[in-house]
């Protein structure tokens, strides 16, 4: 895919004007309004932690196999206590999510339908640790990540002690993704280029449900339409101890660690793009966030008269 320099320029001086130090950040813009894909960005092979953003190759590979027959939408899954990680009501009632559905039990059965719906709207790790348990990692590098180019990102379980894992991945490495990889993924969802167009389709319908806020992603106002994915994680040196927080920032500069990512499709007046964020902020300071609303702006404005 040919790369747009110009367009990547304008994003290096959009992100270098933010001006938020010291982080990690990574920006990839695929252009799907001309008769060929061009992909621009800044530090676009740069790989972060995604957070939950690495569940739609789980659930692509789950559809994948719905779609060759091997297994259906109806079929029915029992939770075993292995994954049940999910064990408080953080989805609701004080989030402006809303979602009054239930966490997953030990003992309980349920679809593959109820288990992909929660995973990629509600981003229930419970039903993530359960899927990939059912596509199996090496079917998702077998049939998604290799055969498209995306070597590297990588899908571990969420909040389960390594000594619990299988094999190789009690000592591999953290999850990881770049934003040229994953705004590949949502090209081919939006063009049903990604396994098959009802793999594309399905994950399209999945993942319009989670535009029922925003939750700290990408600026929704402006754009005319747009389904996405985001991921979020906070490592916070004061939650546990004060003073080794302070600490932290003695010795490193910092004391929270947060991961902010999104990546979705958007549809604007005059725009047609994929796009895709990953950043890293350290900072010694908890009111100090990510400004991704600002930054989505700017690149929506800038595609708009692109």
């Amino acid at each position: 895919m040919k790369e747009n320099l110009k367009l990547s320029q304008k994003i290096k001086e959009i992100v270098e004007s933010l001006s938020l130090r010291p982080q990690e950040i990574s920006v990839a813009i695929i252009d799907l309004k001309g008769s060929e894909p061009q992909i621009a960005g800044f530090n676009t092979d740069h790989f972060i932690y995604p957070a939950s953003i690495y569940k739609v190759f789980v659930a692509a590979e789950i559809l994948r196999q719905i779609d060759v027959e091997e297994r259906k939408l109806e079929d029915v899954v029992l939770i075993s206590s292995l994954n049940e990680v999910d064990t408080n009501v953080r989805f609701f009632p004080k989030s402006t999510h809303k979602d009054y559905r239930p966490l997953l039990k030990k003992g309980e059965t349920v679809t593959l339908d109820y288990l992909l719906d929660l995973m990629l709207t509600r981003s229930d790790n419970t039903a993530a640790n359960i899927l990939i348990d059912i596509a199996d990692r090496q079917n998702i590098n077998k049939h998604i990540i290799i055969p498209n180019g995306w070597e590297g990102s990588d899908v571990t379980r969420k909040f389960l002690d390594r000594l619990k894992e299988e094999g190789e991945y009690r000592v591999s490495k953290i999850t990881v993704s770049n934003t040229r990889h994953l705004a590949e993924l949502f090209y081919k969802i939006e063009t049903n280029q990604l396994c098959s167009q009802w793999v594309s389709q399905k994950l399209k319908e999945y993942l319009l449900k989670w535009n029922r806020d925003k939750r700290g992603g990408l600026n929704l106002s402006v754009f005319k339409s747009y389904y996405r994915k985001g991921g979020w994680l906070e490592i916070n040196g004061y939650k546990w101890n004060v003073y080794r927080g302070i600490k932290a920032v003695f010795q490193k500069g910092y004391a929270i660690l947060r991961y902010n990512g999104d990546v979705g499709v958007v549809v604007g007046k005059n725009s047609h793009y994929s796009i895709a964020v990953l950043t890293l902020l350290k900072t010694k300071w908890p009111w100090q966030r990510f400004p991704m609303e600002e930054l989505s702006r700017k690149i929506y404005e800038i595609m708009e008269t692109n």
